[in-house]
């Protein structure tokens, strides 16, 4: 044997494929039978399906109930359940109702997910069992009631059944007033309801709760991004890991400029064609640009920095200050040697 079919050889005996997929028949059952089931419905050939890949094998170590379903070759089965695009993430709760599932497409928070549907909509508390909840997840609500108040429980109830698939809801009865608190853990932030007088007061709340320092900018989102009426920071990383990274070390920065910035990470695997018009030169990650949507202005990051909190805390202030001049958009800044080499 030649030494390349030797060596293909010994590559192929030591690879080992990450996706596990099910057949229909094993699906069926799956999500039958009061089972509970995530079901991740993929096209191999896709990047975003790619992209998933190593997120579900790690959670799939350590939790059962999820499944993968190959589009490629069960696409009947894809389309009974209106997959029309891919990955389709689908929580089965094995008494017939499927709800798609919305949030990150990472094994921690797949695994809180599936921790969450196995509990009722609202957890009843008790002192003893109060600090254990709040710490449990990375969202959590925790409501203390007056019994006089039983229209603010019965509107959290409701609540709670509409955002049970991103936040653990909790409950428990005082004799003080009535106070709603959620803890975001993520970002260690807590906010505080005691006014109820706003029909959407705890809406609110939970949306301001939910609101990520820095989020993850996608085609899904990128008009709430864009009309937020403030700058956004982005990050562009193909790893995960990377994009956790950056997000740990940049938090307290996106905290102090909240009020006037927005600060995002991409994924490349993804929307890596966003780079481009950022004045970035594609498939060169990880990068940094800052684009003020109101006024077309654009300031990519000096490739030649570092990307580290005080650095790109002073960055944004020379834009503040008049220092950085915006991209003129002819080239990427990497092709053109980057406008900013002087700061």
């Amino acid at each position: 044997m030649k030494v390349m079919e030797l060596l293909i050889s010994a590559l192929s005996a030591t690879t080992v494929a990450a996706w596990a997929h099910i057949n229909e028949d094993d699906f069926r059952r799956a999500i039958g039978g009061h089972n509970l089931a995530l079901v991740a419905f993929i096209e191999p050939s896709t990047a975003p399906s790619q992209a998933l890949e190593s997120e579900w094998t790690i959670a799939t170590e350590s939790e059962k109930t999820l499944i993968s379903v190959d589009c490629a070759s069960a696409a009947s089965l894809c389309r009974e359940f209106g997959v029309i695009s891919y990955p389709a993430l689908r929580f089965f709760d094995g008494h017939g109702k499927m709800t798609p599932y919305r949030g990150p497409r990472r094994a921690s928070a797949m695994l809180s997910y599936i921790k969450r549907a196995a509990r009722p909509p609202v957890t009843n508390l008790k002192d003893e069992k109060l600090q254990k909840f709040q710490s449990g997840d990375d969202y959590v609500v925790i409501a203390k009631i007056n019994p006089q108040d039983e229209h603010i429980k019965s509107a959290y109830k409701t609540l709670a059944s509409q955002y049970e698939d991103r936040l653990s809801f909790g409950l428990m009865e005082t004799s003080s007033a009535t106070m709603v608190s959620c803890f975001n853990n993520k970002d260690s932030q807590q906010f505080t309801l005691s006014d109820f007088t706003a029909i959407d007061a705890l809406p609110n709340l939970i949306e301001g709760c939910l609101a990520p320092v820095i989020g993850e900018f996608t085609r899904a989102n990128e008009m709430k991004y864009l009309q937020s009426g403030k700058s956004l920071v982005f990050y562009f990383a193909p790893s995960s890991a990377d994009r956790d990274g950056y997000v740990d070390l940049m938090r307290s920065v996106a905290k102090m400029y909240k009020e006037y910035l927005v600060f995002v990470t991409v994924d490349t695997n993804e929307y890596g064609d966003l780079a481009a018009p950022l004045g970035l030169a594609p498939g060169r990650f990880p990068a940094l640009s800052v684009q003020n949507p109101m006024y077309g202005q654009v300031f990519p990051y000096p490739r030649q920095k570092k990307i580290t909190a005080e650095l790109v805390g002073g960055f944004l202030m020379d834009i503040v200050q008049g220092k950085v001049q915006p991209w003129d958009g002819t080239m990427s800044a990497d092709e053109s040697g980057s406008p900013h080499d002087e700061l």
